[in-house]
């Protein structure tokens, strides 16, 4: 009985130990994985990051990743030219039409301020200069955020050509006219390996270089278009070639709705971390909460360019008011007053190009410096850093979320600040 009970203690002391040794493993891995998370509202570049995580610390793609977002790329060109065409109705811009040889004198009214509209034709020199304009014309009440509905010349000019047409009671006609109509019956996407037929693809290429359709997309504030619309269009040729397989470019500048969470891992340092990414549409955001436990760090993303464009989900909130409420419910919310939070302010370049030719201060009337970069980027910042309520440290970093080179510097300081954060966490 004594040896019995001798082998049983020894059995029970092994079990013992190797329970402890497996809660040791386990304590470990706990603590070299850092759990982050990637929030903001639609439309912000969040899934670019991710892509970007996955080609700076994962594997990158293979011919099988890109085949398969070949058949997305060929998705957003039907998709952008569509929309397009049917921006030209909603906006009543004819085909054709050409701001350039428009006379303003004859289509200018006594509220307009600056004599132009958010475009390159009409409001340049103001967005360049950051000028309202003529000093004694009525000043408009401007409400934060609210879009400003386009009414200077240029678009007067349009409809009043929209309306002659209308007028004469015959359908529009012309190469661009025929193009369209094969555009607008063209089937939304193509399956693996299927190419877009060459008469589609000629017909998307007369529809984008009209300058009534460069007008509409001028004005895409006004209406929802994907931000690689340009870059897509631009380059029909070699997207739309049988034989093109995306490069890493490409696949960054794709866009596709996020629906899912989708994680990614990746190791730096022996420090396994986690990121997952969320749909930012507000039907996406109930699929957040079971994701916010144990969190060390958030990533929030802005899109800074936004700031005179609409949500997704509706056509009167404006997107940076929208991404500026959804920070302040989380930034302020108790279960992250100690997590680390880091700020991208994304789609810089897009920023740089509309400050060009919208002002900030007809979105955004306590903005009242130079519409430039510097002064535009540092207001938007302090806005966010201001629904700080804990008072806690918040890092900002201004981002562009296509560029790789930048996006890698800017990680390398991120990751740096969530692991110095997770250490104070621990004590250490």
């Amino acid at each position: 009985m004594g040896n019995c009970a001798s082998a049983e203690s020894v059995a029970a002391a092994a079990a013992s130990k190797d329970i402890d040794k497996q809660l040791k493993m386990e304590q470990k891995a706990t603590e070299q994985t850092i759990k982050l998370l990637l929030l903001g509202a639609g439309e912000t570049g969040k899934s670019t990051v991710l892509k970007q995580i996955k080609l700076i610390h994962g594997t990158g793609y293979v011919d099988e990743d890109r085949v398969a977002y070949r058949v997305t790329i060929l998705t957003n060109v039907i998709t952008c030219a569509k929309t397009l065409l049917n921006a030209m109705e909603i906006l009543k811009i004819p085909y054709s039409f050409d701001p350039s040889t428009v006379d303003v004198s004859q289509f200018q009214s006594p509220g307009d301020a600056s004599g132009g509209d958010a475009t390159v034709d009409s409001k340049s020199d103001a967005g360049s200069e950051g000028e309202a304009g003529d000093d004694d014309a009525p000043k408009k009440e401007v409400v934060e955020g609210q879009l400003q509905k386009t009414e200077d010349p240029i678009a007067r000019a349009s409809q009043q050509a929209y309306q002659n047409i209308l007028n004469s009671g015959e359908p529009q006609k012309g190469p661009v006219s025929e193009a369209a109509a094969v555009v607008l019956a063209s089937p939304m996407g193509f399956g693996v390996g299927e190419p877009i037929p060459k008469n589609i693809v000629d017909a998307i290429d007369i529809v984008w270089k009209d300058p009534g359709v460069q007008y509409c997309y001028r004005r895409a504030n006004e209406y929802q278009l994907i931000d690689c619309c340009a870059v897509f269009l631009n380059d029909l040729a070699r997207i739309c070639d049988p034989s093109f397989l995306p490069l890493d470019q490409d696949i960054l500048n794709s866009r596709v709705m996020t629906t899912t969470i989708i994680e990614t891992r990746f190791k730096i340092e022996g420090i396994i971390f986690r990121v997952f990414d969320v749909g930012g549409q507000r039907s996406e955001r109930k699929k957040w909460a079971p994701y916010f436990d144990d969190i060390n760090a958030i990533i929030y993303l802005v899109a800074i360019n936004s700031y005179d464009q609409i949500c997704f989900e509706d056509d009167s909130t404006n997107r940076m008011v929208e991404s500026m409420n959804l920070f302040a419910s989380i930034c302020n919310h108790p279960m992250f007053k100690k997590t680390a939070m880091i700020i991208f302010m994304n789609k810089i370049d897009l920023f740089r190009a509309k400050l060009e030719t919208t002002l900030i201060s007809d979105y955004f009337p306590t903005y009242e410096g130079p519409n430039d970069y510097d002064n535009g980027s540092e207001y938007f910042a302090t806005r966010f850093l201001s629904l700080n309520k804990y008072e806690k440290k918040i890092y900002v970093h201004f981002t562009w979320a296509t560029d790789t080179k930048q996006i890698k510097t800017v990680l390398a300081i991120v990751n740096q600040i969530i692991l110095r954060s997770n250490l104070v966490e621990a004590g250490l």
